[in-house]
């Protein structure tokens, strides 16, 4: 877990949320089934996710189903107003954001985890809204802290503030003799799990050592009740200059940065991990993927919502 010295200054990365529209539209929502059911007041219909009951209308926003425009109202206003159902609201998503020390590494296309973390935060939860859900989102040293389940863009900014002030403080830790990884995400999600989350699929944003840093078996209880859904940020490779280890804040000397016998140990410990993380991942029935650049987020976000496997 490497990566460039960041600054300690405040925090604040948002994705373009209007070039997430028509990819929202690509959501389907894959195994729904098991997260919702009768006993959660949940019924099917012809529309996906959605009930016969209307809740209220808005504006057209690029992206929306065509079968959900009302003509007879937008005729009469003038303005394209789309339909929300009753159901659109049912579906509910917890973010699990790894705010760790060791997020504060780099990825293979030089951005920091940390930033892809927030960025991913933030355009996971906008793309679950605009398909019909409500959500929440913790930082894994949130500890004891769950928040109501909600939308718009007054909550979706809140949370992330929450989240920068997070992973600010996991700046602060970086640097002191005694920062040493801890298993924060893990003991979180423990935390979350041992209260009931009716209706909730569990969305967790980490690396390559939040993952292996997961529990078998509770990985394995909540897959058999209710969706997970993995999103890994890939570490750099070894071989550059200005690199520092993530865990003590210490500068990585380039001698040993562009040692080729390094760079080489180093590549094959990683891909061993990483076979063996998705490996546990695969077998415990979790829908994940491997995020390597930041212009992959969105993409990925798709692809696990859809149950794909990465």
């Amino acid at each position: 877990m490497m990566g460039k010295k960041h600054n300690t200054g405040t925090l604040r990365l948002r994705p373009d949320y209007e070039a997430l529209n028509l990819p929202s539209a690509q959501i389907h929502f894959n195994g729904f089934s098991k997260t919702v059911g009768r006993s959660d007041g949940a019924f099917r219909s012809v529309f996906r996710g959605r009930s016969m009951e209307l809740e209220d209308l808005r504006e057209y926003v690029a992206g929306d189903n065509l079968r959900d425009i009302d003509w007879k109202s937008s005729s009469r206003t003038g303005e394209i107003l789309v339909r929300n159902y009753v159901a659109d609201k049912k579906r509910r998503f917890m973010f699990v954001v790894d705010t760790g020390k060791n997020m504060l590494g780099a990825m293979p296309d030089g951005h920091s985890k940390t930033a892809a973390g927030i960025i991913t935060a933030a355009s996971a939860a906008y793309m679950c809204t605009r398909a019909g859900a409500e959500y929440q989102i913790l930082g894994s040293m949130e500890a004891g802290r769950q928040e109501r389940y909600s939308c718009g863009p007054g909550f979706l900014e809140a949370s992330l503030r929450r989240l920068e002030g997070c992973y600010s403080m996991s700046v602060k830790l970086a640097g002191r003799k005694k920062a040493l990884l801890s298993d924060e995400f893990n003991m979180q999600l423990r935390r979350i799990t041992s209260t009931p989350m009716r209706s909730v699929s569990l969305f967790l944003i980490t690396d390559l050592y939040g993952v292996l840093t997961l529990d078998d078996r509770l990985i394995r209880s909540i897959c058999s009740v209710r969706d997970l859904y993995v999103l890994l940020m890939e570490d750099a490779d070894w071989g550059s200059s200005h690199i520092y280890n993530a865990q003590t804040g210490v500068a990585v000397s380039e001698y040993l940065s562009y040692s080729s016998r390094m760079a080489n140990e180093i590549s094959d410990k990683k891909a061993a991990l990483l076979t063996k993380a998705m490996r546990n991942l695969r077998a415990c029935g979790a829908s994940y993927d491997i995020v390597r650049s930041t212009q992959d987020i969105t993409e990925s976000i798709i692809k696990v919502l859809n149950r794909g496997v990465g």
